[in-house]
């Protein structure tokens, strides 16, 4: 087996509590090999610094639609399309590839799925996706999510399901790391960021604009890659 290793990051669109607006419940996932991340790490610094002006900035999915804070500077939309077309320009790099599960929460509720189901649930198959793409070429790979104290003991309950149900998953995938945004992770901050736009390609909204355009177009790009898949697949 390659000592070549895949990081999975993890992060979500929405809430899996009936509680919560949103309509949909998106899990993110960026794949890339662990050497690639220096690469990536450089060129969103570099573009956090063009536009943003503070390469520490975190992209925060809901601050950027909203325009708050430093993303205030998007309510120019010519900056604001700009920016999204030199990220998704980053993005469009053919060894990053995205995988995300979404579930609509109504077809839950009607099948009295609990919010800790539709969490379980999305999870296991994310990983298990994550394993068909080590399996691919034979690579290990490593899991790193943002960090929440009720997520959490779902994720790590999925992991540890596969682990022992597994022998596969657990020879290749060998460890699991929860973080802050803090932590500056750019893949964790770009599964945020995208985890929205597959929401809106899931629902097949209607695009009102040339940066909407722009984020559709590289989830479809993404989807039909033969070389490095994507996957984004409907829980239900």
């Amino acid at each position: 087996m390659t000592n070549n290793y895949k990081i999975l990051s993890i992060d979500e669109s929405g809430q899996a509590s009936y509680n919560h607006h949103s309509k949909l419940f998106v899990l993110s996932g960026v794949l890339i090999e662990e050497s690639f991340r220096p690469h990536l790490d450089t060129k969103i610094k570099k573009l956090k610094k063009k536009y943003l002006k503070d390469e520490d900035i975190v992209f925060h999915s809901r601050d950027m639609a909203r325009k708050k804070g430093p993303f205030a500077i998007f309510k120019d939309q010519k900056i604001e399309t700009l920016f999204w077309a030199e990220l998704v320009s980053i993005l469009n790099n053919p060894k990053i590839s995205l995988i995300f599960i979404i579930t609509n929460k109504q077809k839950a509720r009607k099948l009295r799925w609990q919010p800790q189901t539709i969490l379980h649930k999305s999870y296991f198959r994310l990983l298990e996706l994550f394993l068909i793409q080590l399996t691919k070429d034979q690579s290990r790979g490593k899991i790193v999510a943002e960090s929440d104290p009720y997520k959490d003991r779902l994720l790590i309950h999925a992991h540890v399901g596969l682990q022992s149900q597994n022998l596969t998953y657990r020879s290749r995938i060998t460890s699991l790391c929860l973080v802050t945004k803090l932590n500056q992770d750019p893949d964790i901050q770009i599964a945020d960021a995208l985890a929205t736009i597959a929401g809106m390609y899931a629902a097949k909204t209607k695009t009102k604009n040339r940066i909407e355009q722009i984020k559709i177009r590289l989830i479809e790009r993404k989807l039909k890659d033969p070389v490095n898949p994507s996957y984004l697949e409907m829980l239900i």
